[in-house]
């Protein structure tokens, strides 16, 4: 176990420190300011820009998907990148097995993932209760942000940190890219509806519809919803287990 949390705690501590990392975010904020702060042009032009729910619906499932998106390219090299620098060779040279490596390097990208899901989302409720001109409840935005973790934040954290961490380990990443930004340019180029939505859409799917639904719209399609979450998950556990069962990750290929 000791192990394990070494690792976790190595990658996390990897990722965090990276300039890029706080780039990033700090072009999602800007983005999320621009499109979300309760300005009076914002609240003329969103009508439910009052209420905590919607106002954490859509900056996580529209500019949520920016962070995700970058959070793909800063996770998918750190299994080659291990090789490349020649900290995989010292990790194998102690008494570690390849489920603790394997489980470690995919929780610190999940931890990782949430993390940076979690900032997101808690400083912009915070600019949020500050700088609203209408009265809001600290309750009720606390209640959304947890609703909101719970039920978008940690599957897509799941899907994020497995599956981007574990699949360029045993494909070209070149290939992964090209995966990727094709999932995103699909999830970026369809509106979010009132109707079932694609099951495989990352922070936009029917999943994110039970933390706040159109009043005049309601959405009660749990089919739906449940197609989303086993997307979310099963991808990442699946990513897990092909890793895990890959015969040429570990000591074969040295």
């Amino acid at each position: 176990m000791r192990k394990c949390l070494s690792i976790i705690f190595y990658e996390y501590k990897m990722q965090m420190k990276r300039f890029a990392t706080w780039g990033v975010f700090i072009l999602v904020m800007v983005i999320v300011l621009i499109d979300n702060f309760p300005s009076a042009k914002n609240l003329n032009r969103l009508e439910f820009l009052t209420e905590p729910a919607y106002f954490l619906y859509r900056t996580m499932s529209l500019d949520g998907l920016v962070l995700v998106f970058a959070l793909l390219f800063l996770l998918s090299g750190r299994f080659p990148l291990d090789k490349k620098t020649g900290v995989k060779p010292l990790i194998m040279a102690s008494p570690i097995t390849k489920g603790q490596y394997v489980i470690g390097k995919l929780l610190g990208g999940f931890c990782y993932t949430f993390t940076m899901l979690f900032l997101l989302l808690t400083v912009n409720v915070l600019i949020y209760l500050v700088a609203a001109s209408f009265k809001i409840s600290i309750l009720s935005c606390i209640a959304a942000l947890l609703k909101t973790l719970m039920i978008s934040v940690l599957p897509v954290s799941i899907f994020v940190g497995f599956v981007t961490v574990a699949l360029p380990a045993i494909m070209d990443v070149r290939l992964f890219y090209l995966i990727a930004s094709t999932l995103f340019i699909v999830n970026a180029a369809t509106a979010v509806s009132a109707e079932a939505m694609p099951f495989y859409f990352i922070t936009s799917g029917d999943l994110i519809k039970l933390i706040w639904q159109h009043p005049k719209w309601p959405f009660t399609n749990m089919g739906s919803i449940q197609a989303n979450l086993i997307f979310l998950l099963g991808c990442g556990l699946l990513s897990w287990s092909l890793l895990l069962l890959s015969p040429k990750f570990w000591r074969a290929d040295e």
